[in-house]
């Protein structure tokens, strides 16, 4: 019978490969495969006219469009651990497949629906599609990259990725436009067809990053009780639990930006026909940034670069209270953070998991950031309406730099890999 204890016993929780170079590399042709499967999971094309669809096509109040996109919200939250289970259980690959397939479809749905409930609905499959990738992708390629021990290229590889679709998402924002002009439907269309071009180019990836289920017996007894006993024993250690804490305030504060910064940068003079151009430049930003992971973790590591981060965010927030405009600066530098960090975000969550059930571990933690940053988007709605959209993102900038700053200090919420003395050791039997 499959035993959870002695999964969490065997699991690596002093890494060495960090400070050593490897002595295998992935082949190139997998990694240029792996970068095109993942510019085809963007949504550049159509972004940039989604609300319009919806408002101006459709007819929409803003408060069916509101309620659409909770829906999306919603669906994400409950989808994310059975999704990350999923991909534990019947293979990665076959997990991502799916998720790129949703997607496709519910691109296609956006061009034949007519009333919000049908809007809601596909959204919600649409969220479920992304929650198939949240966690299994960076689950998949990580122990792909340690079959061929080179897990310590995780944020170099997964940063270069992220790159290639921001990239492709600049060049599709400004496409997607042009096509919204020619035909409503066309943005939703060649989107779906990026989306599902991911499907062949997953088949042409080795299968190394699936959980072998055939090769063990006990494998396939990994249970929905065992993947919420993993999460719990998780989160019962310090050097998971307290860097989850942490993070989440920089992604808190990226989503309250996402939410916001229209309405904030028109009301710091931006006209409306250059948001576009704003977007473009965001996600151009957003790349550079991405690129710079694997060149952070080398020189600074997960605890230099987390720990510069709170300072940082204090002082380019603080100057927007003293200087409004400065709010532009201060969003591009949000998006750079967001990008350049959730490559290391992930190596280091994924240098204290093992194998079996790293999905779904890697999953509930999306769920927990997702969670605390709707919380975030409810209580902002409330605040920026009473207080200006530019004060409100200038203030949830300060704060979010004095709670990390708090925390830091507190808790030491980034650790050094396998240091017991601060919880770095992950517990070897359930009862621990």
């Amino acid at each position: 019978m499959y035993r959870l204890d002695y999964q969490i016993s065997i699991q690596k929780t002093d890494i060495t490969r960090e400070d050593s170079s490897s002595s295998m590399s992935v082949p190139s042709v997998v990694v240029r495969r792996y970068y095109a499967y993942y510019a085809t999971t963007s949504i550049g094309f159509y972004l940039p006219v989604s609300t319009l669809v919806l408002v101006e096509v459709r007819g929409f109040g803003l408060d069916a469009v509101g309620a659409v996109m909770a829906a999306y919200l919603v669906a994400m939250l409950v989808a994310e651990i059975p999704t990350g289970y999923l991909g534990d259980r019947v293979g990665r690959r076959t997990s991502l497949a799916v998720g790129n397939a949703l997607m496709a479809a519910s691109l296609v749905g956006w061009t034949l629906l007519h009333t919000p409930a049908e809007y809601a609905l596909v959204n919600a499959l649409w969220a479920t599609g992304t929650t198939f990738r949240s966690g299994t992708a960076s689950a998949w390629l990580y122990q792909l990259l340690d079959s061929h021990e080179a897990g310590d290229q995780f944020a170099h590889i997964s940063g270069r990725a992220t790159t290639v679709r921001l990239l492709v998402s600049a060049g599709a924002a400004v496409s997607g436009g042009v096509l919204f002009t020619v035909n409503w439907a066309l943005p939703f269309l060649v989107n779906a067809a990026l989306a599902a071009l991911g499907v062949p180019l997953l088949a042409t990836l080795p299968a190394a990053g699936d959980m072998d289920v055939e090769a063990d017996d006990d494998a396939d007894r990994f249970t929905v009780r065992d993947a919420f006993r993993l999460l719990r024993l998780q989160v019962d250690r310090p050097a998971l639990r307290w860097f989850v804490a942490y993070v989440a305030l920089f992604y808190g504060l990226f989503q309250l930006g996402l939410a916001f910064e229209q309405p904030a940068v028109r009301a710091v003079g931006v006209p409306v026909a250059s948001l576009g151009l704003l977007y473009a430049g965001f996600k151009l930003v957003s790349a550079g940034a991405a690129s710079a992971a694997g060149w952070l973790q080398d020189r600074l590591g997960a605890r230099g670069v987390f720990g510069l981060a709170a300072p940082f965010v204090g002082l380019v927030f603080a100057a927007v209270i003293v200087w409004p405009p400065a709010l532009l600066p201060a969003l591009f530098f949000n998006r750079a953070l967001s990008a350049s960090t959730r490559p290391l975000r992930n190596q280091y969550l994924n240098d204290r998991l093992g194998d079996v059930g790293r999905a779904t571990v890697l999953s509930g933690v999306s769920m927990a950031l997702s969670l605390f940053a709707a919380g975030l988007d409810v209580i902002g709605g409330i605040v920026a309406e009473a207080t200006g959209p530019v004060a409100f993102l200038a203030g949830a900038g300060v704060t979010t730099a004095a709670v990390a700053a708090l925390l830091w200090l507190a808790v030491t919420p980034v650790r050094q890999a396998g240091d017991a003395t601060t919880g770095g050791a992950a517990p070897t039997t359930p009862s621990d």
